[in-house]
């Protein structure tokens, strides 16, 4: 209960504010402006080079029956068969206005599949449909690389007094050649086939600037143009249709509306013509067969039913096949038993495990043989706890081992026992199992065969009474042939093009520039799972000692190595310096003060470890500069580099060949080790590492650690110890019994917030002597006083 309060309160604390939103968009203004700037400035590029998409569309009525379904011919004569409809409702004319093969005849029809446009300076395309000055026709297509040229566009234009073709490019790929001649209506060939210019109306002698001719084949052309093709319902309670086509030239849109819609009813009348004709003579076909068919299957039923004895096949299929399924559910059930009690008695047979467990709750239907199993496994557990602590020629051990052999005999014979009844009672579920597939066997041709014969009378009963009907109202639709649609619309629509839409275009470039931004800060804060700041430290119950903030300017590059975990370790440096009052040293100044008010009742010299989860926590730069801040202030304050596999304190001051290791192993005096006056600073002492051991651990258990602490209380007012993390070696847990305090440091980025239950159930085990919290590496310090307060030392 008290982990689920501790983790919703974490939660809590982790989520965004609008302070924190605030905070970070004042930080990064200049970014956000420029992203900003930049999506608008793409998106109006966008929306000029873009060419212009009009809407264009019609509406037309569907002719119907009473119904509301539109009829079609000789389908119409059989609209209301219920087993084979085949009147044509509105979905359905919809789904044929939309039939690929419609926009074919179209893009034959208008020659669409070749296309004329023209590029300006920037690169927008404009589209020249029934505006080119030249158009061309295509005799043929040549292969490219022996293979059919499915699309190709060239660049055409006049020069002097004559038009030239270049820039020809075939399946994407461009083809080298020299600009070609065109000659005005006769046959040219080029790279890509045959092919016959001519000028149109608006051809006149200044034509200058290039035309692009593109061709596709109408299959491609085609599917591209059924795409940009809408046909739907005006309402669902009427036959009218609205049809709507989108393409960036108006003349187009309308022209393939229009022609769509003549070329449906084209087919609709041919269609019809055709239906018409046939509809009378497959009546009568179809009467005079079904009559003979109908004849002989009425005399297939009276004879099956007659030779068979049948009465009603099904009721009795139904009992045998249940019946049937429940002797299925008995056998797999006593199988499934027997199986077990096979692997029971397999591997009691195994020598190799005779003082292992047997499986218990097993399976086994016997409560008997389950309790002799639960009986067994106490005796072995019994035997194994003794075996621990003593031999096997224990006597209570022997003792044991017969009781446990006499159980075992006995479960073998139980098992025995209950194998022999399963496999009887299997035996006899098998007989009369295979009783009832008798039974079964018989039956499924009889119904197969009855069911089929009933079908056929029934279906051709259907046929023949709905073919005499029909017969005679088929003839009074042979002359009504008409079209199948009316015009309500024209093809037309706004001369406003509705893409590319401008003003959504700026909303969108504006709403882009401002979501990349945040969704990078929002993303880049669930994605990180360190603390962030002092708040975080606060959701533990854990004292905090102080913050330190963060010196320097998190580049570009930092941020790739630390997320790489490439970022290079350097030697932490004494930044406090004496009459200084800039950022850092008024942080180690508060530091100190509140170490100070920490320690306010202890009676004898503070010895402060220091420690954290991870390397790289400043545990080494915090040692340094909090000794060098009581130093300058008048204590003498000695620091012991107890991370000795590592010794960063040792490295920064300068390591020396004898030190802390030698004195533990009784190869140098407290005298011998200590360097004084380090950084220039009078009181400030460090005992470095000296020569790395082959056994850290077993070392800092040495009775001389103790009367180095001892000796060291008499010389000087504070005693920090520079230590491993906690969460590599054990090291730092070996030194605590010689510490009166511990600071835990956490730096900002690098400690995970999922560690934070686990330092807090350290704190409350006291694992630790009186540990309180250092936040390191604080972007945001000082409640708002994140330059320092007052003058500062640069």
């Amino acid at each position: 209960m008290e982990n689920t309060e501790y983790q919703s309160e974490e939660n809590s604390q982790f989520d965004i504010k609008i302070k924190d939103i605030i905070e970070w968009t004042l930080a990064n203004k200049i970014q956000i402006c420029l992203c900003i700037f930049i999506c608008v400035l793409i998106g109006l590029f966008y929306a000029y080079k873009t060419s212009p998409t009009y809407l264009r569309s019609s509406t037309v009525m569907l002719r119907s029956d009473t119904q509301g379904n539109s009829q079609i011919g000789e389908l119409a004569a059989f609209a209301d068969l219920g087993m084979m409809s085949t009147s044509l409702d509105i979905y359905n004319e919809i789904e044929a206005f939309r039939s690929p093969s419609l926009m074919l005849q179209v893009v034959e029809r208008l020659n669409l599949n070749i296309k004329y446009s023209k590029k300006n300076w920037f690169g927008r395309v404009t589209d020249l449909y029934k505006n080119s000055p030249i158009e061309i026709d295509i005799k043929s297509i040549a292969e490219l690389e022996d293979q059919a040229i499915n699309s190709f566009s060239f660049n055409v234009k006049k020069k002097d007094d004559t038009i030239v073709a270049y820039k020809f490019i075939a399946n994407k790929k461009d083809i080298d050649v020299e600009p070609i001649q065109l000659n005005i209506g006769k046959e040219t060939p080029t790279p890509v086939g045959v092919i016959v210019a001519k000028t149109t109306p608006i051809f006149s002698n200044d034509f200058e600037e290039p035309i692009t001719i593109s061709y596709g084949t109408v299959e491609n052309v085609g599917k591209a143009f059924s795409s940009r093709f809408k046909a739907n319902m005006a309402d669902k309670y009427s036959t009218v249709l609205t049809f709507e086509f989108v393409d960036t030239s108006i003349k187009r849109a309308e022209d393939v509306l229009n022609t769509l819609l003549d070329i449906y009813n084209e087919e609709w009348k041919e269609y019809m013509d055709m239906s018409v004709n046939n509809t009378s003579k497959f009546i009568n076909e179809r009467l005079e067969v079904i009559e003979e068919e109908l004849g002989l299957v009425d005399k297939d039923i009276e004879r099956f039913k007659s030779s068979n004895q049948l009465i009603d096949i099904k009721v009795e299929t139904a009992q045998i096949t249940e019946a049937s399924s429940n002797f299925n559910e008995k056998s797999f059930a006593a199988n499934n038993q027997l199986s077990i009690a096979e692997y029971i008695q397999d591997y009691l047979s195994d020598k190799s495990k005779q003082f292992d467990l047997l499986p218990s709750n097993s399976g086994i239907e016997s409560n008997h043989i389950e309790q002799q199993i639960s009986e067994y496994n106490k005796l072995i557990l019994d035997r194994q706890r003794l075996l621990s602590n003593s031999s096997d020629k224990n006597p209570l051990i022997i003792g044991l081992n017969d009781q446990i052999a006499m159980l075992r005999t006995t479960i073998i014979r139980s098992i025995d026992n209950l194998i022999n009844t399963l496999k009887i009672e299997i035996a006899k579920i098998d007989t009369e199992e295979r009783q009832i597939s008798n039974r079964i066997s018989s039956n499924p041709g009889k119904i197969r065969e009855l069911v089929q014969i009933e079908r056929q009378q029934k279906i051709k009963e259907q046929l023949y009474l709905y073919l005499l009907q029909k017969r005679e109202e088929s003839e009074l639709s042979a002359n009504l042939v008409v079209n199948n649609t009316r015009v309500l619309k024209p093809a037309m629509g706004n001369s406003t093009p509705i893409a590319p839409n401008k003003a959504m275009i700026l909303i969108i470039s504006l709403a882009a520039g401002l979501v990349i931004p945040y969704g990078y800060m929002f993303l880049s804060f669930h994605m990180n799972n360190t603390i962030r700041g002092r708040k975080d430290a606060e959701t533990t119950n854990i004292p905090i000692v102080g913050e330190i903030p963060f010196i320097g300017k998190v580049t570009s590059l930092s941020r790739i190595k630390k997320f790489l975990k490439r970022e290079e370790d350097t030697l932490p440096q004494i930044l406090v310096k004496a009459r200084s009052r800039n950022v850092i040293n008024e942080a180690f100044r508060l530091l100190r003060t509140n170490l100070d008010f920490m320690m306010i009742n202890d009676k004898e010299t503070p010895v402060v470890m220091i420690t954290s989860f991870h390397v790289s926590s400043g545990k080494s730069f915090t040692s340094l500069n909090l000794a060098a801040s009581i130093a300058i202030k008048g204590k003498k304050a000695i620091i012991i580099d107890l991370d000795i596999r590592k010794g960063t304190v040792s490295n920064t001051v300068g390591k020396t060949s004898i030190g802390v290791v030698n004195y533990l192993n009784g190869q140098a005096d407290i005298d011998e080790i200590v360097k004084h006056n380090i950084n220039g600073i009078e009181n400030l002492s460090v005992i470095t590492t000296g020569t790395l051991p082959p056994n850290p651990a077993e070392l800092l258990l040495s009775h001389r650690l103790e009367e180095l602490i001892a000796e060291l209380q008499k010389q000087y007012d504070y005693i920090f110890i520079d230590c491993p993390p906690i969460g590599i070696v054990a090291d730092t847990t070996i030194i605590s019994r010689v510490a009166t305090r511990t600071i835990f440091a956490m730096r900002v980025g690098l400690f995970d917030r999922n560690l934070l239950p686990e330092l807090e159930r350290i704190y409350k085990e006291n694992q630790f002597p009186n540990m309180c919290l250092l936040v390191n590496g604080c972007k945001s310090y000082g409640y708002g006083y994140g330059h320092g307060y007052g003058e500062t030392d640069k």
